[in-house]
């Protein structure tokens, strides 16, 4: 990656729409494009106000007779651009063919095409942004849910990376204190053992508070990973349909329709649910049949909510207590479905024999000629198990494994500080810990970062992001 190439690559995603947008980012980003554009007021891109739209003519290079499209010009000149360079922006008409023969001419006239995450990451190396936000731009992108945008957002705006500034300024401040009594003894009183183990109890139980809120932040970036399991028939596809208010999935009275995982994004409350109906657990199945039951007993292990569907005309069945045994120590939801046909079980009954305690027991019906039953009650359920007394609104989270890895790192260094402080060792002892936890900290927003890690993060964008 030469970073003082100019770059371009196409921003949107190909294919019918309104707009495509071409991006240019570099030293010589105005001169490339002036090769193929021709302003409608006649004005050079030289002489045009920075971040202002400009109705162009974009045409072939050398020769400015073939017009490609016309298109919105608009120049965002450094620092104050997204990149901290020079930037181009083209504001083509969308589809599959004006925006790639708009770059192909672009590339031809000096600009090389980017690379995975190469503007973001020129965004960072000009202190644009830090590594949370770059790596909350992509979770922008790929929201799925609304409580999943606003913590991307704040993060994105540097709410996380505020929290992790003033953690690693207070171990900082700790560490230039000892410095200064060690190089300085006459002038600079050592701090008291005490004071120092205090202040870092505080700040390991900061890190532990953001550590601890992972699990959250996972589920509200990637989806609550929830799957449907049970026998076949027992309505597992119409409780997909009806929590997705569509028909997603076939429904039919034969054992065994669905063969493969099918996947389907809700939302409740802001959250997502990704949601997977997963074929019928039984014995004596086709080979076909069994490659889906393998993938649904994979999903299950993987999953943070399991929604266990059992037909009450049926009774409780030996599958059904072993399908409970096989979803022991998972997050369970029993639903007792289609309660609007004969035969019932009790929630004292499914309590003895499948362990699974009342308040997490939910009655349904989906009914073909009529509204369902019970799914509201089974929302509600799972918003109290996954967001109650879990998600705090204006709270940010952390969403990546490099982030709480980084943070358990610190929190380490932290407690062997503290171990330090609270048995009076020598303050260089301490010293190399506090530095250790900073040097943590400082991975999470870029300030301390190995290349090998930078790469990590952007190696996840699209080209043109």
């Amino acid at each position: 990656m030469k970073l003082h190439d100019t770059i371009t690559a196409i921003a949107t995603p190909i294919g019918s729409g309104g707009i495509a947008i071409l991006r240019i980012s570099g030293t010589d980003a105005e001169f490339i494009v002036q090769k193929i554009v021709q302003t409608k007021n006649k004005k050079p891109l030289c002489a045009l106000e920075s971040h202002k739209l400009t109705l162009s003519d974009i045409h072939l290079l050398g020769d400015p007779s073939v017009l490609i499209d016309e298109a919105l010009v608009a120049v965002m000149r450094a620092p104050h651009s997204y990149t901290g360079e020079d930037v181009v922006e083209i504001n083509c008409h969308g589809g599959f063919l004006a925006a790639d023969r708009i770059l192909e001419q672009l590339i031809k006239a000096g600009a090389r095409l980017a690379e995975a995450g190469e503007f973001t990451r020129r965004a960072f190396i000009n202190g644009k942004t830090d590594l949370t936000g770059a790596e909350a731009t992509m979770d922008i992108i790929q929201s799925h849910s609304g409580l999943g945008l606003q913590n991307a957002a704040g993060t994105a705006a540097g709410k996380l990376a505020k929290k992790i500034n003033g953690l690693r300024d207070e171990i900082l401040a700790i560490a230039a204190h000892i410095s200064a009594a060690t190089d300085y003894p006459d002038e600079v009183d050592e701090p008291a053992s005490g004071q120092v183990y205090n202040t870092l109890a505080g700040i390991l139980q900061d890190m532990q508070q953001l550590i601890d809120g992972f699990s959250t932040g996972r589920m509200l970036k990637d989806g609550i990973h929830t799957v449907i399991v049970g026998k076949p028939n027992v309505g597992k596809s119409s409780v997909l349909n009806a929590l997705a208010r569509a028909e997603r999935a076939i429904v039919t009275d034969i054992p065994g329709t669905t063969r493969d995982v099918i996947e389907e994004y809700i939302q409740i409350r802001g959250a997502s649910l990704r949601l997977l109906d997963t074929a019928g657990i039984r014995e004596n199945a086709d080979a076909v049949e069994q490659i889906g039951i393998a993938r649904a007993k994979e999903n299950m292990q993987k999953a943070d909510l399991c929604l266990f569907v059992i037909d009450v005309s049926e009774g409780i069945s030996k599958e059904d207590i072993a399908i409970a045994k096989e979803l022991d120590g998972k997050e369970i939801i029993l639903i007792l479905n289609k309660t609007d046909k004969a035969g019932e079980i009790s929630l004292t009954e499914a309590e003895k024999y499948l362990g699974i305690p009342k308040e997490d027991i939910v009655k349904t019906a989906t009914p073909k000629d009529a509204p369902p039953i019970g799914i509201e009650q089974l929302e509600e359920r799972i918003a109290q198990k996954f967001l109650t007394g879990k998600f705090t609104p204006g709270e940010v989270y952390i969403t990546g494994q490099r982030q709480k890895d980084s943070l358990c790192k610190g929190a380490d260094s932290i407690r062997r500080a503290m171990d330090s402080a609270g048995n009076a060792m020598p303050y260089d002892l301490l010293f190399i810990d506090l530095e250790d936890a900073a040097a943590a900290l400082g991975e999470i927003t870029g300030e301390t970062v190995q290349e090998e890690i930078i790469e990590q993060v952007f190696s996840r964008f699209c080209v043109g992001k």
